[in-house]
């Protein structure tokens, strides 16, 4: 597998420098990595966006740091990829959702991206000094900012691209290319249109959350405890987790994803393929991890393990194996 810095992928073609320092470039990926276009550009004030639409030609890991500490609200309108952190931990970007990040001047990730797949990420950049004084109640957002700085990131997931948002973010991507080469006025106020609406419906999210009764949270919180526990049973049912949780299945399901923004299945197959990978490590074959965390079919495990960590479990396996 590739593995390259974000900005070694890419060759500028343009630049314009536009009043008060503002820097506006367009760009491709480089021609011996894939194909696709990369747009920046700079509002100005600490606010800038970027375009990112590719297909590379094998399976790649980018590499990516800033030095800037801040936030970013990235919208995925293409196919999932994985983002992991210095600490290991990984995030799944799905299709068609977004989520805020926080960052420290000190952060760096990687992503995972499969070859021949095409992908659309649109990424608006927020420096931290300008988002502590934008006009809104962040005060459930400050514990996240709090956790960014103690381990370079933190993430709030967003769900699913609604409507409104579709509308605006469908006006950037029409845009032709060179257009974004020069100041264009209507466009900077679509940015500060989807910047106050998607921070509107973030807080809205976590104060919905945060209003949740104490009752359900105790339940949703035993409902992941018992996922956690018995993940690897081939019987763990919804069924079975609402009756142990003393919840209704119905009530279970909605809020089990308002809460921990991942469904129950989501949930049990993230824990399902972390500790295989454990397993892989300690030199236990494929099948036996696949089985002793759960699945029954060597084939669907194998597949599901590459597309959340980017490598085969055969692989991932021989890393570790002495000889």
């Amino acid at each position: 597998m590739l593995e390259i810095d974000y900005y070694d992928l890419i060759e500028i073609l343009k630049k314009e420098n536009n009043p008060f320092s503002r820097k506006n470039y367009l760009g491709k990926i480089k021609n011996n990595f894939g194909m696709g276009n990369y747009i920046w550009y700079d509002i100005g004030s600490g606010i800038a966006i970027s375009i990112t639409t590719f297909k590379l030609y094998q399976d790649t890991i980018i590499s990516q740091t800033s030095t800037i500490a801040g936030t970013v609200l990235i919208f995925n309108f293409a196919n999932d990829f994985t983002y992991t952190f210095k600490d290991k931990n990984k995030y799944l970007s799905k299709k068609d959702s977004f989520f805020l990040g926080f960052s420290s001047n000190n952060f760096s990730a990687k992503m995972q991206f499969k070859k021949n797949t095409s992908y659309s990420i649109f990424t608006i950049g927020i420096k931290e000094e300008l988002f502590l004084k934008l006009p809104y109640d962040f005060k459930n957002l400050e514990n996240k900012r709090n956790e960014a700085n103690k381990k370079n990131y933190a993430i709030i997931e967003g769900g699913s691209i609604d409507p409104e948002q579709l509308d605006i973010l469908t006006y950037f991507f029409n845009k032709k290319f060179d257009e974004y080469l020069f100041t264009d006025l209507f466009l900077e106020s679509n940015i500060a249109n989807l910047i106050q609406y998607t921070y509107k419906k973030i807080i809205k999210n976590i104060n919905s959350n945060s209003n949740m009764d104490e009752n359900i949270i105790k339940s949703l919180e035993k409902a992941k405890q018992i996922i956690l526990s018995e993940y690897f049973s081939n019987t763990l049912s919804i069924k079975e987790i609402a009756y142990k949780s003393a919840i209704n299945e119905c009530y279970l399901k909605k809020d089990f994803k308002n809460y921990y923004k991942m469904t129950i299945y989501e949930m049990i197959q993230k824990q399902r393929l972390e500790e295989a990978k454990k397993l892989l490590k300690k030199d236990f074959s494929v099948k036996e991890a696949c089985i002793k965390v759960g699945y029954k079919h060597t084939g669907h495990f194998s597949k599901l393990f590459f597309n959340y960590f980017g490598i085969t479990p055969s692989s991932y396996r021989k890393q570790f194996k002495t000889y």
